[in-house]
C-alpha cells in the first residue's frame, strides 16, 4: 500500500503548479471568448432582423407612396374634370341644386308627419298624408327663408298646422 501511496504523491509532485495555473487561465479566456463571440453572434442575428424589418417597412413605404401618388392624380383629374363641367353647364348646377334642396325639404315635411303620428299615435291616411305634407312643406320654406335652418325645425314646431 505504501508504494500506490507513494506513487500517488510523486504524480502531484511531478506536476508544475505553474503549468497547471497556464491551462487554467487559458481555458478561462476561452471560456470568456465563447461566451463574447455568442453574444456578439446574437447581436449580429438581432441586427440582421432589424434589418430586414426595416427594408420590409421600407417597401411597404414605398408602395403606400405610389398608390397615394396614383390617388392624388386620379383626384386631381375629378377637380379638374368637374372645374369643366361646372364651367360649361353652370344652369345644369343650379338646377340640381335646386331639385336637391326641394328633395330635403320633402324629406323633413315627411319625416316630421311620421314622427308626430307616431306620437299621437295615428294610423296613416294617404290623402291626409299628402295634404299635411304640403302644409308642412310650406311652412319649412317659410321657415327656411327667416333664416331658420330646415334641421332645426322638430315635431313640435309644426304640431299647430296638423290640428
Amino acid at each position: 500500500m505504501k508504494t500506490l501511496t507513494d506513487a500517488g504523491q510523486r504524480w502531484a509532485a511531478d506536476t508544475d503548479d505553474a503549468e497547471r495555473g497556464i491551462w487554467k487561465s487559458t481555458i478561462a479566456a476561452a471560456t470568456q471568448a465563447l461566451g463574447a463571440a455568442s453574444r456578439v453572434q446574437q447581436a449580429v442575428s438581432q441586427t440582421l432582423r432589424l434589418q430586414h424589418k426595416i427594408r420590409a417597412l421600407r417597401d411597404e413605404l414605398h408602395k403606400a407612396e405610389a398608390e397615394r401618388d396614383v390617388y392624388r392624380e386620379l383626384h386631381a383629374r375629378t377637380v379638374e374634370e368637374l372645374h369643366r363641367a361646372i364651367d360649361r353647364s353652370p344652369a345644369e348646377i343650379k338646377r340640381l341644386h335646386t331639385e336637391n334642396e326641394s328633395l330635403e325639404i320633402r324629406h323633413r315635411a315627411c319625416k316630421l308627419l311620421i314622427q308626430h303620428y307616431a306620437r299621437i299615435g295615428m294610423k296613416i291616411d294617404a290623402s291626409a298624408f299628402a295634404r299635411q305634407r304640403r302644409r308642412v312643406q310650406q311652412h319649412l320654406l317659410f321657415q327656411r327663408r327667416k333664416g331658420m335652418p330646415i334641421a332645426e325645425i322638430g315635431v313640435d314646431d309644426i304640431a299647430f298646422l296638423l290640428r
